[in-house]
């Protein structure tokens, strides 16, 4: 009678864990629907800042560019930004950027980390004097507001020639059910790469050198607007399917430990029927 008792105590809690787990399924739906009503504009607006500046970078010479943004010779140190998750239940989101993260990073690179998550994972461990900043509890979108603060902090560092190159980690989202991390170069700009154009040539006002120190800040701080807010829809999408993962797998579990359950009862009560069978024979 003890083990059936345990048994319908686990059962029970196991009940108790798939309500939480659906629950949180349907918010994380919920907000996920949201997020995706928003993300085809912000989309929209990343593919045509990266156009613009394409086509800036192709009516500006190498040396246009390089005396705005001198080159970083014999600087062997990267700066990456990391966006993560503040909150957890999430699968294995935030375990995948920091192990990428983690692959990359060499003795000189430095590191901003916006999501308390990736800070816990690299806090204590051999990385930890790379953080030079740390941004918790940032809500449910990385803000244009945030985007610009890191763009000035990794401005200045290229400036004051402590890096050669930034890069952020974070989660592109392709669908509900597939996330991929990524890490990529937001700056410099490969200048040489850009097919320079040299007729119809573009006027600069007031001129090439304040259009580029003011127009650079502001692509950076955009683009870490917008692959935040993939990262987070990422997250949301990750969340919604550890949660549906986790309800599925209550159900099972509640239903082998069910029929656990009913084969003991009746074996207890075929063992109490033999033995009032086998009192009345003896008798």
């Amino acid at each position: 009678m003890a083990s059936l008792t345990a048994l319908k105590s686990r059962i029970n809690v196991i009940q108790n864990t798939k309500k939480i787990t659906h629950a949180m399924e349907l918010v994380a739906s919920s907000k996920l629907r949201k997020a995706r009503e928003n993300f085809q504009s912000i989309q929209s607006y990343q593919n045509n800042l990266e156009t613009i500046f394409n086509e800036l970078l192709m009516h500006i010479t190498p040396e246009e560019y390089y005396s705005v943004f001198p080159k970083t010779k014999g600087i062997d140190s990267k700066l990456y930004i990391l966006i993560t998750s503040d909150l957890g239940l999430c699968g294995s989101y935030n375990s995948n950027l920091v192990n990428m993260l983690k692959n990359k990073l060499t003795d000189n690179d430095k590191i901003i980390i916006i999501g308390s998550k990736g800070y816990a994972a690299l806090a204590h461990g051999e990385h930890k004097d790379k953080i030079i900043t740390v941004y918790n509890d940032y809500g449910d979108t990385v803000s244009y507001t945030l985007g610009s603060e890191i763009s000035r902090i990794a401005e200045d560092l290229y400036y004051h020639k402590k890096i050669s190159q930034v890069n952020i980690i974070y989660t592109k989202f392709i669908s509900n059910v597939v996330q991929e991390p990524v890490d990529l170069r937001i700056f410099p700009f490969e200048i040489e790469s850009k097919n320079y154009i040299n007729v119809s040539p573009i006027e600069f006002e007031p001129n090439i050198h304040t259009i580029l120190k003011n127009s650079v800040p502001l692509y950076m701080a955009s683009m870490i607007y917008c692959l935040g807010t993939s990262s987070k829809i990422s997250e949301m999408a990750s969340r919604r399917t550890a949660m549906e993962n986790a309800t599925d797998n209550a159900q099972e579990l509640t239903h082998e430990l069910n029929l656990e359950y009913n084969r003991k009862r009746q074996s207890l009560i075929t063992q109490e029927i033999n033995e009032i069978v086998s009192g009345a024979d003896a008798t």
